[in-house]
């Protein structure tokens, strides 16, 4: 063997020396010292004031007991582990030297300056920075968020944390409560799953799935979706949500469903909107906009269309519903069409407005298969007290109302002009006006053939909504 290669054998000999002996834990002070033989291994126990390293990392405590072969130390009374600025206290723990992990079974406090974490039972690796505590977790940092869960493991240089079991999220804008729950510190983003419910000024939202994001203030909610509106008394139900809280927006779509509930004098009007999407304004004015299979429905006003507005009244008692698409509305017996719809409402409803291809027609209580009909370019709908009071038709107006004396059929009237008016008494057409090149037929009773008295447009709608059970 020549000198060079004996030299450098001896050099690595020495530094392999240096690198076993700085993964050995050292115990570097203690006020007594005993060796002795557990099950066959050379221990040391310090007790008194001991401290100890190993690398990089500082320990303190009352009592050691430090296993040579294992390379481990159990660690007792007021345990402190130290490393950087990252400290770890306990009652008691153990410290592995080869994995630079120390567990902590009776509990553990772990503080650096951002973050301080708290659990029944601790362990902390140190080569990963990674803490996994459970039982009673709670990680708090510098007072901006607060996590409680069963069990949390934290990456400590990213910040970001691994919940699971009863977790719940406390920060300065929301509260976040669900099964398990990712949370990235540092991004400012919280993916929850499992029983999710998210509670901010504005909303609560519920879901299986849910994605926070805190610097936006918005929130992403999937499966079985259901958003409170707490200022409206509103409850919104999907499959997919989306919720800006700083422009007051959100959208739902896939079975989306709307309830919301008005109070007034201890009565109680609701309103139910179904439809594939539905997004809600909450700014004064408050509306929402459905669309795709579009249905309504408030007491006995129902609706169906391929698309809807509904404009809440800045008191917050009735407002404007607009329907356009092939709108139906329906209120007992009364079906209206046209090309769009408006219904206004306060307590029941006041008015219907029909822009283009307007038709309204009412089957009578005292004859089945007679339906009253009129027809033009325009119509409003006068209601009183919830029943028809007055039917105004502009350009084109076309009507048949049948006529009864003691509540047995009477003919028919056939009348056109440019404006028509009708006027009802008891759900019966009472007085009629014809402004413009008026024209007007009586059918006396026995003349009367149903088939043929059928306005342009009639039709009979049989898809009326039916309310819906929310998720």
């Amino acid at each position: 063997m020549n000198k060079i290669t004996s030299f450098t054998i001896f050099c690595m000999l020495i530094l392999f020396g240096m690198v076993y002996s700085q993964d050995k834990i050292t115990i570097n002070h203690a006020d007594s010292l005993v060796g002795r033989i557990i099950e066959g291994e050379q221990v040391r126990e310090a007790i008194g004031n001991v401290s100890l390293t190993h690398n990089n990392i500082k320990i303190n405590c009352t009592r050691v007991i430090q296993f040579f072969n294992q390379n481990k130390a159990d660690l007792y009374g007021n345990v402190r582990v130290v490393q950087d600025t990252l400290s770890i206290s306990a009652p008691q723990g153990t410290y592995y030297g080869n994995e630079s992990k120390v567990v902590c079974p009776a509990g553990a406090v772990l503080t650096d300056p951002k973050t301080t974490l708290k659990a029944n039972y601790g362990i902390y690796l140190f080569s990963q920075d990674l803490a996994n505590f459970r039982g009673n977790v709670r990680i708090t940092d510098n007072n901006s968020y607060t996590i409680t869960s069963d069990e949390l493991d934290y990456y400590r240089n990213v910040q970001k944390s691994y919940a699971r079991g009863n977790v719940k999220v406390v920060t300065d804008s929301s509260v976040i409560y669900s099964d398990n729950m990712i949370y990235e510190k540092l991004i400012g983003i919280s993916t929850a799953t499992g029983n999710v419910r998210i509670e901010s000024d504005s909303t609560v939202i519920t879901s299986k799935k849910a994605t926070y994001f805190e610097f936006e203030k918005k929130s992403i909610a999937e499966d079985s979706v259901r958003i409170n509106f707490l200022t409206e008394d509103a409850v919104v139900t999907g499959d997919y949500s989306e919720n800006y809280e700083k422009r007051n927006y959100s959208f739902i779509k896939g079975n989306a469903k709307l309830r919301q509930i008005e109070t007034k004098n201890e009565k109680q009007d609701t309103t139910f909107i179904y439809s594939g999407k539905m997004e809600s304004f909450r700014n004064v004015p408050e509306h929402y906009i459905a669309k795709d299979s579009v249905k309504t429905i408030r007491n006995d006003f129902l609706s169906v269309s391929n698309s809807g507005y509904y404009f809440r009244d800045i008191s917050g008692k009735g407002g404007v519903i607009t329907l356009s698409g092939d709108p139906v509305v329906w209120k007992d017996n009364l079906q209206v069409t046209g090309d769009s719809i408006y219904a206004n409402f306060k307590n029941d409803i006041d008015d219907i407005f029909i822009n283009h291809s307007a038709f309204a027609m009412q089957e009578s209580e005292l004859s089945a298969g007679r339906y009253d009909q009129i027809s033009g370019i325009f119509m409003h709908i006068k209601f009183l007290e919830g029943e028809v009071n007055y039917i105004r038709v502009d350009t084109n107006a076309a009507s048949i109302y049948f006529v009864y004396e003691n509540e047995l059929n009477n003919g028919v009237n056939r009348s056109a002009g440019d404006i028509i008016k009708l006027y009802f008494n008891e759900k019966k057409v009472d007085r009629v006006n014809i402004y413009g090149k008026p024209k007007g037929t009586y059918f006396p009773e026995n003349l009367v053939n149903l088939d043929e008295l059928r306005l342009l447009g009639f039709r009979i709608r049989t898809n009326k909504p039916v309310r819906l059970p929310l998720q």
